[in-house]
């Protein structure tokens, strides 16, 4: 039976695991960090409402908004891939444009293409791999950028995860984000579990964090789309 570890929160991956063990795997799943949600940025958004034309979510972590703050469902919102479009379709929105590759460089693409210079509201977190306000400003918007959540990072496994690795061997390890990448890594560095993994397969979401997982000295990595389980779960196109 092979070993397979999870860096996502459980109700997030309670299909995928269920999938996966039909396959015969032994699934750990280890989230790296939580998330909270900013209630003080909410606060000074709910005096924008009414000047919101054009909405840009870049994770699905910042979809809670939308239902807090009752934005118009006809109101378009420029979603980073169609795992956060459907997301956001489930809650009753009707123009949701997101880009068939997930990815910041091509839902920027989308918003130059189809839209003038004009207003839109930003939600997103702490950190950012793709800069939107920077880019579309320079397109001429106006950018109003809210971090209306922010993520703390675990800083050590789990006791049972932990005492796994030291005695079995990981056949995979699934990295969701560049962020979850770096948090993952600066774990195994601070309580000398690097060596446990480095025969694992890394398997990213992206092929930039599978770059960046070679760069850092993980020896084999592998995109999700490459896998017929993770690509049916993951917009990895």
């Amino acid at each position: 039976m092979k070993n397979i570890l999870i860096t996502r929160s459980k109700n997030r991956s309670k299909k995928l695991k269920e999938s996966l063990e039909c396959l015969d795997f032994k699934v750990f799943i280890e989230p790296l960090f939580s998330i909270k949600k900013n209630f003080l940025e909410m606060d000074l958004l709910e005096k924008e409402v009414s000047q919101i034309s054009n909405i840009l979510i870049s994770s699905a972590n910042a979809i809670y908004i939308l239902q807090k703050l009752k934005i118009p469902k006809e109101t378009p919102i420029y979603a980073v891939g169609s795992s956060t479009a459907n997301k956001i379709k489930k809650l009753g929105y009707k123009n949701i444009f997101y880009p068939q590759k997930s990815s910041g460089q091509e839902l920027y693409k989308i918003i130059i293409n189809n839209l003038e210079p004009q207003k839109i509201h930003y939600f997103h977190g702490e950190k950012i791999s793709f800069d939107f306000k920077k880019k579309l400003q320079k397109k001429g918007f106006e950018i109003k950028n809210f971090e209306i959540y922010k993520t703390r990072e675990i800083k050590k496994f789990s006791k049972q995860l932990s005492s796994f690795v030291e005695k079995n061997k990981f056949a995979e390890v699934l990295i969701f984000s560049q962020n979850s990448l770096e948090i993952f890594y600066k774990i195994c560095l601070k309580h000398n579990l690097v060596e446990y993994f480095n025969c694992a397969n890394i398997m990213c979401l992206s092929n930039k964090i599978a770059k960046y997982a070679q760069k850092i000295g993980f020896k084999k990595t592998q995109i999700f789309h490459k896998n017929p389980v993770l690509n049916k779960f993951y917009d990895t196109k």
